[in-house]
């Protein structure tokens, strides 16, 4: 099975639920909790219960290496010890190296053993084809904001509406947001609605400011400044739009979009798509965004 949607919508936690399910003794519609496979299982020792996730080494991506793959299909292909089927969770499906996912591709073309294997994935085109085709896909939705701002007033979370709209139908990114707060959103927000005054003294200090962040700070403040973009091509469209992600900063992006013509804001979604490319590979941070601020800057020169 091939559990696919984007990110924080809770594909991981069906899966294993699922799996949970499977492996019950009981054999009900949901796991009961009190036999000795639902046990195992939380006590995270089942005996045919494998899962695997993309693992981060220094500063290189995260991903599912080779090696993690070999012992999963050396799992596979034993014969179950506790059930009728051995089950194998890989998480982040999208993250294998090819040569791992050439190998898994072969096992799951002719398993040795009675395995069901569970891949879940925010990128589901990122999966090889010939994986794909070879797997039953589950699709997730996005939640509607008015479920995700109910699910955050339960635990007395502040701005839950504004928090809610910028979950973009993530459950799991709302909850983060709350954690987190959104301060790097207004960072980011700020620092787009500057431009049009922005100096080259203030791009250097900023590009200097934003380097210093971590890549996955570095990434969440591209995504902002992507639904800061989208929200203004609503807002030349519509003034009176509800679907805005920033709702809390319309007057702010109204006054931007003033200024600025489709074209514009075309390509400054083209210069954040290279810029968040560039950050995948091995170059220099700061560099990047400096050059990123000052042809963002050109329309208002």
């Amino acid at each position: 099975l091939l559990l696919s949607g984007m990110e924080g919508i809770g594909k991981r936690r069906t899966a294993r639920v699922l799996a949970r399910t499977l492996l019950c003794e009981r054999a009900g519609d949901a796991p009961c909790g009190h036999c000795d496979a639902c046990r195992t299982m939380a006590a995270g020792v089942h005996p045919d219960y494998f899962e695997t996730a993309p693992e981060a080494r220094g500063k290189s991506a995260a991903m599912i290496r080779t090696e993690a793959v070999r012992d999963i299909l050396i799992a596979a292909s034993g014969a179950p010890v506790a059930g009728r089927r051995r089950i194998i969770l890989i998480d982040g499906a999208d993250a294998m190296n090819e040569t791992a996912a050439n190998r898994l591709l072969k096992t799951i073309e002719e398993p040795m053993g009675e395995v069901l294997f569970l891949l879940v994935t925010s990128a589901y085109d990122a999966i090889l084809p010939t994986i794909r085709s070879r797997a039953v896909r589950i699709a997730f939705g996005t939640l509607p904001r008015a479920e995700i701002e109910a699910a955050l007033r339960e635990r007395g979370t502040e701005n839950a509406a504004t928090i809610a709209a910028l979950a973009d139908g993530s459950l799991g990114r709302a909850y983060a947001l709350a954690a987190e707060g959104l301060q790097l959103r207004d960072e980011a927000l700020a620092l787009l609605v500057q431009l049009p005054k922005l100096r080259v003294e203030d791009i250097w200090a900023h590009a200097e400011t934003i380097g210093t962040r971590t890549h996955a700070e570095r990434t969440a403040w591209i995504g902002f400044l992507q639904m800061a973009l989208r929200d203004l091509l609503l807002l030349s469209e519509d003034g009176a739009s509800d679907a805005l992600c920033h709702i809390d900063r319309r007057t702010e992006l109204a006054a931007l979009c003033a200024k600025m013509t489709h074209a514009d804001i075309f390509a400054l979604m083209e210069e954040t798509r290279r810029l968040a490319q560039r950050f995948a590979a091995n170059v220099n941070p700061a560099l990047q965004i400096e050059a990123f601020l000052l042809r963002a800057r050109k329309p208002f020169v």
